[in-house]
């Protein structure tokens, strides 16, 4: 049976992707800006991505983001290296993203106490993230459910085509959310812990070599320098755990829209360079 390599990639809006793909031919040839809207055919991609959803997979490519943006998020550097590296290989891309989502809530875990139900959640997406972005109450841990029953799902489409899927890459951009204060980095660590563990035991039958890679935050958060070490610290002392210092690796969020630089979210082609920061520590 043939193996189909996973590579999950989940967190907030920097893993949505907000690099406006218009700013691409500042650092990328007409040719290869071409490539990045036709896609990678060899590396799949299914995603719940903000408010925006493929139903089961499709080439990777710009705009697995937003509805109302033409964006491009970490995914398309991912496909970009693997397709470089490996071209007659075949990967798949599983995507669970959204803007402004926090571990003390959204991605709340079992054992934090989040609500847990991934075989209901295709029925409820809809009811929940529309509360998500109305800002009504919301079930805490309804993006660690969505992560879950997107997983399974493509796991179980893999599995009926002939595959042997093996989560072989975890890629996790997110914590701008919980950096408000320090209480919050604290608890961060608590749930942080759980969420891992408990990802681990809902998929332990697939992520035997699966290599776990955490990106810092950027510096506009007030307590980043705290959270970041959290995550360098959690990666030193975790096997198969590894660390990306988006700062050190001179990733920017202050070029983009030129008229009004969004100093939360990366540009294009940081977002880009995330996404092989990602696949170069899991390859």
């Amino acid at each position: 049976m043939k193996k189909a390599k996973i590579i999950v990639l989940s967190g907030q809006s920097n893993a949505v992707g907000v690099g406006h793909t218009k700013y691409l031919k500042r650092s990328f040839s007409d040719e290869k800006i071409r490539e990045f809207y036709d896609g990678y055919k060899n590396i799949q991609i299914n995603y719940y991505s903000h408010d925006k959803k493929s139903d089961g997979f499709t080439a990777t490519t710009v705009n697995c983001t937003e509805v109302r943006k033409d964006t491009l998020g970490p995914e398309v550097g991912i496909a970009e290296y693997l397709n470089s590296k490996f071209p007659e290989e075949e990967y798949f891309i599983v995507k669970f993203a959204m803007g402004g989502a926090s571990l003390m809530r959204d991605f709340l875990s079992p054992s934090s106490g989040g609500y847990y139900n991934a075989e209901n959640f295709k029925n409820e997406y809809e009811d929940l993230k529309d509360a998500f972005f109305t800002h009504k109450p919301i079930k805490a841990g309804w993006c660690y459910t969505g992560l879950v029953s997107i997983l399974r799902d493509s796991i179980e489409y893999l599995e009926e085509n002939g595959f042997s899927p093996e989560i072989i890459g975890f890629c996790w951009m997110q914590g701008e959310s919980d950096s408000g204060n320090l209480e919050h980095v604290e608890n961060y660590k608590v749930y942080f812990d759980n969420f891992i563990n408990d990802f681990k035991k809902d998929f332990s039958q697939y992520i035997k070599n699966c290599v776990f890679v955490d990106a810092g935050i950027s510096e506009m958060w007030n307590c980043y320098k705290e959270i970041n070490q959290f995550k360098k610290e959690y990666a030193e002392n975790h096997s198969a755990f590894i660390y990306v210092d988006t700062i050190g690796n001179g990733l920017t969020t202050q070029y983009e829209p030129v008229e009004k630089p969004d100093m939360a979210h990366y540009d294009c082609e940081s977002v880009i360079k995330l996404g092989k920061l990602f696949i170069e520590n899991i390859i």
